[in-house]
């Protein structure tokens, strides 16, 4: 059975989000980990241990059990949710970590084999302020798999429209490709959408489409060729002319002067937006 990571910091931002982890969990058959991760960092070895004060070490015990009834407390919330949206049966494991943010968040997608991480996002910061924000670029930057990041302002509705964000590189081709395979199982539409930022560029960037599109002959493709100074505005206004309820962004690392889709356009989206943002890391091989 397929596995979605769900990121939770008790918040009504990861509540909303939740209702989309579910969507998705009954769409692709999947179950959901729900995963809080506390900063309690635990003690390496006896000597670290030694170190550590007593009173220190009462403190984290006790901010522990504080947790856990925050979590107990959460588990029957997002068990409301579900019955709420009529997909109680979806199956779903509450798990509680503590430790470095990015460190807990990836062994504990390799060690899950986990498809798909989902969280809510609350303007240019992720869930949890003092955690997830400043974490945000590591982990678009180094996550093995597809991100769902859903904003505070998104609301849900039950669609099966997908917008995709392309720059027509060649590095590009292998996600689009298994994105086509995996969203074709679960009846989604895609639209893809290229941005100009001037119409001196269309004849120029209509034959590299020409080009690009010889790797999807079997699937049809067709791209959207938007003339639109902001990158933003064009891809939000694209995704509400086409009804997207899912827009999705294959991220990458290059230099300032290469990057359209760096992490300060992903922030903006997320800040401004009220459609749900699918992150592809481009620089990692995709297996789920």
């Amino acid at each position: 059975m397929k596995k979605i990571l769900f990121l939770t910091d008790f918040s009504k931002v990861a509540q909303n989000a939740f209702v989309y982890a579910l969507s998705v969990a009954e769409k692709t058959k999947a179950e959901i980990h729900i995963l809080h991760i506390t900063a309690i960092m635990e003690a390496k070895d006896e000597v670290e241990e030694m170190q550590v004060h007593a009173m220190a070490n009462a403190y984290k015990n006790n901010l522990e059990k504080e947790e856990w009834g925050k979590f107990r407390a959460e588990a029957g919330k997002l068990e409301k949710i579900a019955k709420e949206y009529h997909q109680k049966d979806v199956p779903v494991e509450f798990h509680l970590e503590n430790g470095p943010f990015l460190e807990v968040v990836l062994n504990y997608i390799d060690d899950n084999d986990i498809s798909l991480l989902i969280m809510g996002t609350s303007g240019a910061n992720t869930v949890d302020k003092k955690l997830f924000g400043s974490n945000t670029e590591n982990l678009i930057n180094n996550c093995s798999i597809p991100i769902l990041a859903i904003p505070e302002k998104a609301t849900f509705v039950n669609s099966n429209s997908l917008s995709v964000a392309v720059m027509l590189n060649d590095t590009e081709i292998p996600i689009i490709k298994r994105l086509f395979e995996k969203t074709a199982q679960y009846g989604y539409k895609i639209n893809f959408v290229h941005i100009i930022k001037s119409i001196e560029e269309t004849e120029m960037v209509k034959a590299k489409v020409d080009k690009w599109l010889v790797n999807f002959k079997e699937n049809n493709l067709i791209i959207d060729v938007i003339n639109k100074e902001n990158i933003e505005i064009g891809l939000m206004e694209y995704a509400y002319n086409t009804n997207t309820q899912i827009l999705s962004i294959i991220h990458r690392d290059l230099s300032f002067w290469q990057r359209i889709f760096k992490i300060n356009h992903s922030k903006n989206l997320l800040q401004y937006s009220d459609i749900a943002l699918l992150i592809y890391n481009n620089n990692t091989i995709y297996n789920n």
